[in-house]
């Protein structure tokens, strides 16, 4: 919670003014940082908050970019990885486990996870999102021929599927390839880590299954992680010293 405060702390400081055309500094959504109101507020987290009071990380005296987000699977993302402008030194992929090889984040709800369709839910999904994402006609979409993981990043992330349609492929990369294979009733997939395994009828795709572990982009602090590492004995500065590398602790005010 510690580690949590002072991450969020810093993500304020650094984006203050960032919509300042829109009167205010920040979303209380996921879009910049969750907030439920007074009412959602609880005595540990107002503990965090007091004991870290005026806490920041800092990159050569100035605020991080400090991301975070709920589980990694075991390994984190570079910032390159999902935001094309997060070129920093200390937001690089690392493996998030301890001496035994144990991912931290284990203990997470959205450690392993499944998602499956059949051909019609695909193709209705597909629908959805595909024209908006990678230019595709709607028509063109079923009967789906096959999807396929092209590219992966170096912490084994899918940055770009490939879609086989009636006439022709097309492919999405980046964040987009977890909003384009969305599960029904969600805006994305969990992560982008992930397996697909089709299942067919000749040479049409029946069945698609994604076997995946994580929930979030995986670029900074991992929660869950976080939370393994704190059950491990580890504090904040040591939790905040392995997700940003490099980085100093300092007050702010």
């Amino acid at each position: 919670l510690a580690a949590q405060a002072i991450v969020s702390r810093t993500y304020a400081i650094r984006n203050l003014g960032k919509r300042a055309s829109e009167g205010f500094d920040l979303y209380a959504t996921v879009v910049d940082q969750v907030y439920g109101g007074v009412g959602a507020e609880y005595p540990l987290a107002r503990w965090a908050v007091t004991r870290t009071g005026g806490q920041i990380l800092t990159w050569q005296g100035l605020p991080i970019d400090a991301f975070f987000y709920s589980t990694c699977g075991g390994r984190t993302a570079a910032g390159t990885e999902v935001f094309a402008a997060a070129d920093r030194p200390y937001l690089q992929s690392l493996h998030d486990s301890d001496g035994g090889g144990r991912a931290y984040c284990r203990i997470s709800p959205r450690f392993t996870w499944r998602e499956q369709w059949s051909a019609e839910q695909l193709g209705g999904a597909l629908r959805q999102t595909l024209p908006r994402l990678a230019g595709a006609v709607a028509e063109d979409i079923a009967p789906l021929e096959g999807v396929t993981v092209t590219r992966r990043s170096a912490s084994d992330r899918v940055v770009r599927l490939t879609f086989g349609l009636r006439r022709g492929t097309v492919s999405v990369d980046g964040p987009a390839v977890r909003q384009a294979l969305r599960p029904m009733g969600e805006t994305s997939l969990r992560s982008a880590v992930f397996q697909l395994i089709e299942t067919r009828a000749g040479s049409r795709l029946t069945h698609l299954v994604a076997e995946g572990s994580g929930a979030g982009h995986g670029v900074g602090m991992c929660q869950w992680g976080a939370v393994g590492r704190a059950r491990a004995g580890q504090d904040a500065a040591t939790i905040l010293a392995a997700y940003f590398p490099g980085t100093e602790l300092r007050r702010a005010y």
